[in-house]
């Protein structure tokens, strides 16, 4: 399976990923998709409320929306499921920390795209491969599933 991790702000371009993947017989993850789901969307318009460290106590904050505990749960269910991550950029922690759950317990990583200016995250150096845009995922998810041998070998830039 394939699991797409993004951003909800990235919800359309997620939506679309997942159709053109399934449309040519790949098992998608897409988190905005209630029909993947098994608990109720949490968009960041749902729970307005930035967190304020003068404020909030971190973990009050987190457990005062238990749909929030039941969607990651969700969420990591898929993950533990998943044997590649398409992660598009730019994102931000939560999508980041989806795609490097995944890839430590051996998926592989393509990465669409790039962060906004003046962000950058090394650690995108652990992708299997890079594709600057979505219209070269379709291609780089035959590729990469293609590949055997160790995750850390196979990285290529496209």
């Amino acid at each position: 399976m394939i699991y797409i991790s993004s951003s909800w702000k990235q919800r359309e371009r997620v939506r679309k990923l997942a159709i053109e993947l399934r449309e040519h017989g790949y098992s998608v993850y897409d988190f905005t998709d209630p029909s993947c789901r098994s608990t109720p969307e949490i968009p960041p318009e749902k729970f307005p409320e930035p967190f304020d460290p003068d404020k909030h106590d971190y973990e009050a904050y987190l457990c005062k929306n238990p749909e929030w505990r039941a969607a990651v749960d969700c969420n990591r269910e898929a993950l533990d499921h998943t044997n590649m991550v398409v992660l598009l950029l730019p994102c931000g922690l939560d999508a980041h920390a989806d795609a490097y759950y995944a890839l430590g317990r051996g998926a592989r990583l393509i990465i669409s795209g790039a962060p906004v200016a003046g962000e950058r995250a090394p650690v995108h150096l652990w992708a299997s491969m890079m594709v600057a845009t979505d219209d070269r995922v379709l291609d780089a998810v035959r590729q990469v599933a293609a590949w055997s041998g160790p995750i850390a070998e196979s990285f290529i830039w496209k």
